[in-house]
């Protein structure tokens, strides 16, 4: 708060209104009715509670008017103080001494629109001011007086809800802002559409065309989360088809998923369709990965995809997975469970419960799922069946190259 301590015919002015505006402050505020066609009336609203809003009846100093609706653009609340400081504004001195006191006499009044411009007149006849540049919230960037707020927008930044961001940031988060309204709105459409495919009847199949001919990227995550809460396999099926339509990366590893870990084979035939008729670096990525699993249907389930998709980069993995290693359980000696029964040879007996302690062991498997996907790729050309030293000569021969884009799909 700014502090005015000289004691002069301005500052006695000052108070007298300071104690005026105490007095008056209860009576009724005054308002500046901003007219349409421009111009504006000065006045008090004698019926503020009308609702919806018809007429605006007045009473100004004249006497009473009414104006329509339409006739007013914007009714501005005048203050008692606000009278004040137009009674005062006239009379001060355009010196940075009546520019502060006025100042600090408006920051008392709630006039805050005026205080800073008061400041601002200090700053006009005394740039370097240092009082004025506080008041302002100012801070000096080398050798420059500004507020956080231009250092900003110097830099090129704009003030959101979300504080100060780059344009390219606005953008990205009313890209992202759209994206998510977008979704929620397919999220809506599918759940209806799901729950009359479930009733049947011509709503049913009014919705089963709806989903067939989705194609809209925003509609995949909606597509995805119903894929997962439905159990009906007709639809299920119905959902992937659409699903099929949006190429993105989030609906690949979605097929992908489901062509090797979904319990319905023709569920996993019907993804893995979708699969070759779309750009899969992505989906063959993941189902490489899965070549290295320690269950050995997994193992084969990849394999069978990889097969259908023929991408180079599978060969060698495929090599590496004619046949692999795996562990197993087992308990030497008796059936889990069963009770022995023992003599030694002095007659005695004794009963041992239970089973030996069980055993870890290795076995290597032969995965065919594998070798006929390599077949696949290789379009037949040899069939070193699982000789893997065999296939990698001919591969080392052949010279096949290994390309693979592990960019997302677009």
């Amino acid at each position: 708060m700014l502090n005015l301590r000289s004691a002069n015919p301005l500052c006695t002015l000052l108070v007298a209104w300071a104690i005026l505006c105490a007095v008056f402050c209860a009576e009724a505020q005054a308002e500046v009715f901003r007219l349409a066609g421009g111009g504006t009336i000065e006045g008090t609203l004698l019926n503020p509670d009308q609702s919806p809003r018809i007429t605006y009846d007045i009473q100004t100093d004249a006497g009473n008017m009414v104006l329509g609706k339409s006739a007013v653009r914007e009714v501005v609340a005048f203050s008692q103080q606000l009278k004040l400081y137009e009674q005062y504004l006239p009379k001060m001195q355009d010196t940075v001494e009546d520019h502060f006191k006025m100042a600090e006499w408006c920051d008392k009044n709630n006039l805050p629109d005026k205080r800073d411009y008061h400041i601002n007149e200090v700053l006009r006849l005394d740039p370097g001011n240092l009082a004025a540049h506080k008041a302002l919230g100012h801070t000096n960037y080398n050798g420059k007086w500004m507020t956080h707020d231009e250092w900003y927008r110097k830099r090129g930044y704009v003030h959101t809800p979300q504080g100060w961001q780059l344009p390219q940031d606005v953008k990205m988060t009313e890209a992202r802002a759209e994206a998510e309204k977008k979704q929620t709105e397919w999220v809506a459409k599918v759940n209806t559409w799901r729950r009359m495919l479930r009733r049947g009847g011509d709503k049913g199949q009014e919705a089963a065309r709806s989903i067939q001919q989705i194609t809209d990227p925003y509609a995949g995550k909606a597509l995805i989360k119903n894929l997962s809460d439905e159990d009906n396999q007709a639809i299920r099926m119905l959902l992937v088809d659409a699903l099929s339509n949006i190429k993105s990366s989030e609906s690949t590893m979605t097929l992908v998923k489901l062509a090797v870990d979904d319990p319905n084979d023709s569920l996993r035939d019907r993804a893995t369709i979708a699969l070759e008729n779309r750009n899969n670096d992505v989906a063959v990525s993941y189902l490489l990965g899965k070549l290295h699993s320690k269950d050995n249907t997994e193992i084969n389930r990849a394999a069978l995809v990889l097969g259908r998709l023929k991408h180079p980069a599978s060969i060698l993995p495929l090599m590496d997975a004619l046949v692999t290693t795996h562990k197993f359980q087992i308990t030497p000696g008796t059936q889990p469970g069963r009770t022995n029964a023992s003599f030694n040879s002095q007659g005695g007996g004794g009963m041992s419960f239970g089973q030996q302690k069980p055993q870890i062991i290795e076995k290597d498997l032969q995965n065919p799922a594998v070798h006929a996907a390599l077949k696949q790729v290789v379009d037949g050309q040899v069939d070193y069946q699982f000789n893997e030293a065999g296939w990698k000569l001919w591969y080392a021969n052949r010279k096949i190259p290994q390309l693979i884009d592990m960019r997302r799909d677009d």
